[in-house]
């Protein structure tokens, strides 16, 4: 990952070194395994776990020999060993280390990501619980349609993003499995015990059933997951972008004292993080087509998806993560104009109580639903083709014919109605 987008947290577990360490790890976990199943004496895995180590250097060098960075590996470690060494790698093959140190790593990194969800998810309930109340022109089509609680936006994201945790915990558990069952996958030349052993051991599930590999569908369905987390992250940007376009003006992100917005325009002050999460979140949903074509595999495996994922996991989760903080901290840093929102919603001449006459007059009156309709509309029309309040234009036409008592009009023109059940809104969302 180049560095602008790199999270420190992450990069420390994609290491090289890191990796290396985590498959001399699983290598001497399955050393205690076969010593638990006395077939190595304890004083011999004892050595092991002392004195067996990786020097990354020695291990390229005998890797340009053997073309085999496994086998490479394995014959470093052996090197800082005495006759214990033949206990290294018993049973096993390559994707039983490598799977399962990457299946350890991703766990590690999922930790990171569950964080960052959990900031996330917290900062939007705060936003929902501070504007709760505060009211602003609801759209439809991007076109007016009638006033809303602010606070529903966040909700909303809030609930969606509580959603994607229950997504993202269940790929979880299907991710974080230890795979140490051979060759074929099939046991034979280990005890199936010793799988049961490194995945306590480690803290991991077990793959219930493989072949020489991990079945990527499980790879495949963290990363989809990831995807999704990134759809939602692009629809937040997505509302704040739109709210901060000039002929809005609702919210902008926060502006520091010396940060600029043009190199050309003094005045300009662009939502730039929004856009910036917009672009890495299309970036996340490009790796699914990868991971997806990774479960395909020849027979019991090839090496077809080895390349790409050197590259694909550790990409993935700091663009993850990085977005996930980035948008936290934007939310944390957003402006909202309440004014504005108040202007917005006096722009409108009151014409947005057009459905709660509506469904009035359909419940306290005799004619037709299209009658009303057509009615109605056509002071609305008026209303803001006139700019004369909405019930004023309701009088001017007539709506003596539809009702009996005119007072009622005054009752139903009300602000508070359209935020009536918001706290039950709230309450099912938050005590779910």
């Amino acid at each position: 990952m180049i560095k602008r987008y790199s999270v420190n947290k992450i990069e420390k577990i994609w290491d090289e070194n890191n990796k290396l360490n985590v498959w001399l790890d699983v290598e001497k976990k399955v050393t205690f395994a076969w010593m638990k199943l006395n077939v190595i004496s304890k004083e011999e895995y004892l050595l092991i776990d002392k004195n067996a180590k990786i020097n990354i250097g020695r291990m390229l060098e005998i890797e340009n020999e053997t073309r085999h960075d496994v086998v490479a590996f394995t014959r470093a470690i052996s090197e800082t060993l005495g006759n214990e060494k033949k206990w290294i790698h018993l049973g096993l093959t390559s994707t039983d280390v490598v799977d399962t140190a990457q299946n350890k790593l991703i766990q590690e990194s999922n930790e990171v990501v569950l964080e960052s969800l959990i900031n996330l998810k917290n900062t939007l309930k705060e936003k929902a619980l501070i504007y709760k109340k505060t009211l602003t022109m609801g759209r439809s089509h991007g076109i007016y349609g009638e006033p809303t609680s602010l606070g529903l936006k966040f909700l909303l994201w809030f609930d969606e993003i509580d959603r994607q945790i229950e997504r993202f915990s269940l790929a979880r558990k299907q991710i974080e499995v230890a795979k140490i069952s051979g060759s074929m996958g099939n046991y034979a030349n280990l005890e199936f015990e010793i799988e049961e052993i490194v995945a306590e051991q480690m803290g991991l599930g077990i793959d219930n059933i493989s072949t020489q590999v991990t079945q990527r569908d499980r790879h495949a369905f963290l990363i989809s997951v990831f995807a999704n987390i990134a759809s939602t992250l692009e629809k937040i940007a997505t509302e704040i972008r739109l709210f901060q376009r000039s002929e809005v003006k609702e919210w902008h992100e926060g502006f520091k004292a010396n940060q600029k917005g043009s190199s050309s325009m003094p005045h300009k002050k662009n939502p730039i993080s929004s856009e910036n999460i917009t672009g890495l979140s299309r970036y996340l949903r490009s790796f699914t087509n990868t991971a997806f074509e990774n479960n395909v595999l020849w027979h019991e495996r090839d090496i077809s998806h080895s390349s790409n994922e050197r590259i694909i996991f550790s990409d993935v989760f700091n663009v993850l993560v990085y977005t996930l903080d980035r948008l936290k901290n934007t939310l944390d840093d957003l402006v909202i104009d309440e004014n504005k929102m108040l202007e917005h919603i006096n722009s409108q001449f009151n014409v947005f109580y057009s459905q709660p006459i509506l469904n009035y007059l359909l419940i306290n009156c005799d004619k037709s639903r299209e009658e009303i309709y057509d009615f109605i509309q056509k002071c609305t029309f008026e209303t803001m083709n006139n700019k004369v309040d909405f019930k004023q234009s309701l009088i001017n036409n007539g709506i003596e014919k539809y009702i009996d008592n005119i007072e009622v009009l005054n009752k139903l023109f009300n602000i508070d109605y359209f935020i009536r059940n918001v706290e039950k809104i709230y309450n099912r969302t938050l005590n779910k």
